[in-house]
């Protein structure tokens, strides 16, 4: 048999007598080794039935594997030849694992939701180490069959949860608080056309108006336009108002009272509301039922719109909703006297008035 088929074989080689001069040497040298004829080689397929799975699983602990191959020859007894064949019995059973899987031991892998590899577990049964295979037991290739992973992408589970978007709840649409519209209190400074008749117009304008509160009608028949500022403290500033409304200037005329000297004194009266912070809306005079009286009337109405934008404030025009185109009292609007307001004429002027501050958002 050739030596390198013997040696993979791991069949002892024939002991060859020592190279002793003496013969005595020579002789005891036959007692070192035993004779080569004595040994019958080892079939493979006894070799491949102790290297099967089963065998080497019930011989991987304890070294019983080198003391079996020992005791049936597969490895002689000498040290240095022990090892030589240990190492070739290594490569030999690597060789058979690289061509049949893994065995025993090494465990089957499976793919884990968290993209890991688990290894099953490969504890040997009872029935497996239970009984050994004799050494004349031929058996068949070493086979294991081994889970091929599943590569399906749409049954792995992803490694990262998927999160699902919590729908906010729609929120309920919420009233808006209703804004408690501002009310302005007035004070109304006059003459008897402010105080008459029985409901003046700051009553009524008070009536027609929630934004508006009237808290004292100043209105003194007979008064001209200086007794109206002399009053001012007393009747204007005691209440606090927010506006002022100004209606005077009749009795002026009346009394021949000059047009100048009429327009200083309301001049007086507008600038003292001013600096109490009192916002001052200006009114022109009405007419009067003779037509005598009515250049007079228009020249002091033309010097009360001045004043009013010299000054920068709201002037309220109650002539020519009162007059005709003669410049006139409209018979129902007036009394018996042709001067003082009917409740007709107060209505007009409250709503003559109304109608205006709404437009200033008053």
């Amino acid at each position: 048999m050739p030596r390198w088929l013997a040696a993979f074989l791991l069949v002892p080689a024939p002991a060859r007598p020592m190279a002793h001069p003496d013969r005595r040497i020579a002789e005891a040298s036959r007692h070192m080794a035993r004779p080569a004829g004595k040994t019958k080689p080892a079939s493979l397929a006894s070799l491949s039935s102790l290297l099967s799975p089963a065998s080497l699983r019930a011989r991987r602990r304890g070294g019983e594997l080198a003391a079996e191959l020992t005791r049936r020859r597969f490895v002689p007894a000498e040290p240095r030849r022990r090892e030589v064949a240990a190492v070739l019995s290594l490569l030999f059973v690597a060789a058979l694992l690289s061509m049949t899987g893994p065995i025993a031991g090494a465990g089957a892998t499976r793919p884990t939701p968290s993209g890991d590899m688990a290894v099953t577990d490969t504890t040997p049964t009872p029935t497996e180490s239970a009984d050994e295979t004799s050494a004349d037991e031929t058996v068949g290739p070493l086979t294991t069959e081994s889970p091929e992973p599943t590569t399906d992408i749409s049954s792995t589970p992803s490694p990262w949860p998927t999160l699902v978007p919590t729908p906010k709840p729609n929120p309920l649409p919420t009233k808006k608080p209703t804004a408690t519209p501002t009310v302005r209190t007035f004070v109304a400074l006059g003459d008897s056309l402010t105080a008459w008749p029985d409901t003046p117009w700051p009553s009524r304008l008070d009536a027609s108006d929630s934004k508006l509160k009237l808290v004292n009608n100043a209105g003194v028949p007979g008064n001209t336009t200086a007794q109206m500022r002399a009053r001012m403290d007393s009747d204007v500033y005691a209440y606090n108002p927010d506006v002022l409304f100004v209606l005077g200037g009749t009795n002026d005329l009346g009394l021949g009272v000059s047009a100048s000297a009429t327009i200083a004194n309301l001049r007086a009266i507008v600038v003292g509301a001013k600096a109490h912070k009192i916002t001052v809306i200006l009114l022109t005079i009405p007419p009067e039922s003779y037509s005598g009286s009515a250049d007079k009337i228009d020249a002091l109405n033309a010097a009360i719109v001045y004043l009013a934008r010299a000054q920068r404030i709201t002037n309220v025009d109650i002539h020519n909703p009162l007059s005709n185109a003669n410049g006139v009292y409209y018979p129902k609007y007036t009394i018996g006297d042709g001067l003082h307001l009917s409740d007709l004429g107060a209505q007009v002027v409250a709503n003559t008035i109304r109608a205006r501050v709404k437009l200033l958002g008053m």
